[in-house]
């Protein structure tokens, strides 16, 4: 299933760059996250799915296409209890007067326990998990600034 969105930043394209690609920033962006251990453009993530009852995914990122302060790709995978997702996403930043707008993707894979949900439910889920986060991550930058 793909996903994408477009969203504009008051903070210019370097800043917002590196908030997408800083292990902190996307865990405190992310309340699904409840740890993220880096290192070298390698994250191990643990995630608590965001579904009632949900269990801890341990998840596998890495970071690729790296190029500041326009372009990023994270591919990450992980599995749980009988079941697997992988999200390949990026993302392009272009300046926009004193701010940045985004482009992003995600193509989202799910099989086992996960592909149960189906689109219908996995997709929205995804998506709104996405918007929050990049809402969280501005409101970061925001108090960063200041």
């Amino acid at each position: 299933m793909r996903i994408h969105g477009e969203r504009r930043f008051d903070a210019p394209p370097g800043a917002v760059y590196r908030a997408l690609t800083d292990p902190d920033e996307m865990a405190a962006a992310f309340s699904v996250i409840e740890r993220i251990d880096a290192d070298e453009g390698e994250w191990t993530v643990i995630a608590r799915a965001p579904l009632p009852g949900a269990f801890r995914l341990r998840f596998s990122v890495r970071l690729d296409e790296l190029r500041e302060p326009e372009h990023a790709r994270l591919v990450a995978w992980g599995k749980s209890l009988g079941g697997r997702v992988s999200v390949d996403s990026s993302f392009e930043l272009e300046p926009d007067g004193t701010g940045t707008t985004m482009r992003w993707q995600a193509e989202v894979d799910a099989a086992g326990i996960f592909s149960g949900l189906g689109s219908q439910a996995l997709g929205p889920v995804a998506a709104q998990q996405a918007e929050r986060a990049l809402e969280r991550l501005e409101k970061g930058m925001r108090t960063t600034a200041r």
